[in-house]
């Protein structure tokens, strides 16, 4: 069988990046705007899989301070008049206290009000004349962060199985494990896949908000935070666990010889 000291060491490696998945699924900053222009398109100061927070009007202030800049063209004003009218009619369910974990303040949705959720995400960028319906790719994400943990479990539980005349289960674990890293990396794109289509929008463009936001693949890393980035890790953490895994029952083979 895999030895005691190998599962140990992987059940350790594989719970801190089952913890990390659970951290980021949970927590309210896959998209946090980095400036003002990004903010203001986005009409939130951050938002999670599960829950959205508008920082009690910090969206329309940013939305002020670009306007107020010069720094755009008249289809700017335009664009973000619309914005303002669209953040303006968020639903009040947005604003309620929520005592959501991780977050910096309290004006965040309440875990069980997903319908206002989904439709925030139903139509982004906010104001934005081309923008598009994104809850399959949130409900997406979340699935497959979810599978990403569950799956780390029940990797955890195959190589405890291992031993002489259950050869399976070793092929088992890497199945699983497979499985696993996949549906990471799957949940890592689908993600950034949203954030692209966001700012391919006609109206998220350098032109339209003078300096406050830049063309190019600076527009995705103006709206990524600090959860997605924890998912991030936890995927490349779980990678490196195949390899401990694959010495774990290196080490197991070694041990049956003698």
């Amino acid at each position: 069988m895999a030895t005691c000291c190998g599962i140990i060491v992987f059940t350790v490696w594989e719970l801190i990046a089952i913890v990390a998945g659970l951290v980021a699924l949970a927590t309210n900053a896959w998209i946090v705007p980095n400036n003002p222009g990004t903010a203001c398109i986005l009409g939130i100061q951050g938002a999670g899989l599960w829950t959205v927070c508008t920082g009690k009007g910090t969206a329309l202030t940013n939305c002020e301070e670009v306007l107020s800049s010069g720094g755009g063209t008249s289809n700017a004003s335009e664009t973000g008049q619309n914005i303002v009218s669209q953040i303006e009619s968020i639903p009040e369910q947005i604003q309620s206290p929520s005592s959501w974990i991780f977050t910096s303040n309290d004006e965040c949705t309440p875990i069980n009000d997903q319908t206002a959720v989904m439709n925030y995400y139903s139509s982004l960028p906010v104001g934005a004349t081309d923008a598009k319906d994104y809850t399959l790719f949130v409900q997406s994400t979340r699935g497959l962060v979810a599978c990403f943990c569950g799956l780390g479990f029940f990797t955890i539980l195959a190589l405890a199985a291992h031993k002489p005349g259950r050869g399976a289960a070793a092929g088992c674990s890497h199945f699983m494990k497979s499985l696993q890293i996949s549906a990471g990396i799957c949940a890592i794109g689908v993600f950034i896949g949203m954030l692209s289509g966001i700012s391919g929008s006609q109206d998220f463009v350098w032109d339209q908000f003078g300096a406050s936001l830049e063309a190019g693949w600076t527009n995705v890393a103006n709206m990524w935070g600090w959860s997605w980035w924890v998912f991030v890790g936890a995927v490349g953490w779980a990678i490196l666990g195949w390899i401990v895994m694959c010495i774990t029952f290196c080490c197991s083979g070694r041990s049956e010889k003698y």
